[in-house]
């Protein structure tokens, strides 16, 4: 048949040790045990503590560390006293590993500064990059999207491509082994090959020796040293 009475109440409440063989008026601070082995609510405020049938108030009348009970004033050898825990700490513990989820973590994340580091694999994508970038490896890029000139580096050199053509790039490209840059152009090679053009107040350089293998057109100036 159905269950008739009041609700069932679950809970893990504890009566605790007698502390009166302890009272000797002056002492304040005891240990809280169950059973005789050390006990450690989760605060003061799960305590149920009786004075001489007086109930105490939690924080006012005794505070809690760990398993230590503190009286805000010493009971006397003729107190008595009983603790009810209204519940004991529970340990949230550790996640499995696999097993937190991005949509687990706040948004912003935060900033990470402890040591050691993150791999990651896959797509990684970020507006921002804090740092010199000195421990980045690994790293290559395909083209730089843009439509103003601008690539900035730390080295001589920096761009690490076997092809630079790109039509939104004018007067710039690689038809040969070095890199010339049209009107008023500036060569890193000895070879000259295919048709270039020099235009009226432009200023053109190569180092020779030199080998035109194309037509050169001069409209400006042409210095070969």
């Amino acid at each position: 048949m159905a269950y008739i009475g009041r609700a069932l109440v679950q809970g893990n409440y504890v009566k605790l040790d007698d502390l009166q063989p302890q009272f000797n008026g002056s002492t304040t601070t005891f240990t809280l045990t169950s059973g005789g082995a050390s006990y450690t609510p989760g605060s003061a405020n799960t305590l149920l503590v009786s004075l001489g049938g007086v109930i105490q108030e939690p924080i006012e009348a005794f505070t809690v560390i760990n398993d230590q009970i503190t009286f805000a004033n010493p009971p006397t050898a003729s107190t008595s006293v009983f603790i009810v825990a209204l519940g004991a700490a529970v340990s949230i513990g550790t996640p499995a590993d696999g097993t937190v989820t991005a949509s687990k973590l706040a948004d912003p994340f935060g900033t990470y500064s402890g040591t050691g580091g993150f791999i990651m694999s896959g797509i990684i994508s970020a507006t921002s990059f804090y740092g010199d970038g000195r421990y980045l490896t690994g790293v290559s890029a395909g083209k730089f999207v843009s439509d103003a000139i601008g690539i900035t580096t730390n080295t001589p050199i920096g761009v690490n491509t076997s092809t630079l053509v790109d039509p939104d790039l004018a007067g710039i490209g690689n038809s040969f082994k070095g890199v010339y840059i049209g009107n008023g152009m500036v060569v890193f090679d000895n070879t000259l090959n295919g048709a270039h053009y020099i235009g009226t107040n432009f200023n053109g350089l190569m180092a020779g020796p030199v080998t035109i293998g194309g037509t050169l057109t001069v409209d400006g100036n042409y210095v070969v040293v």
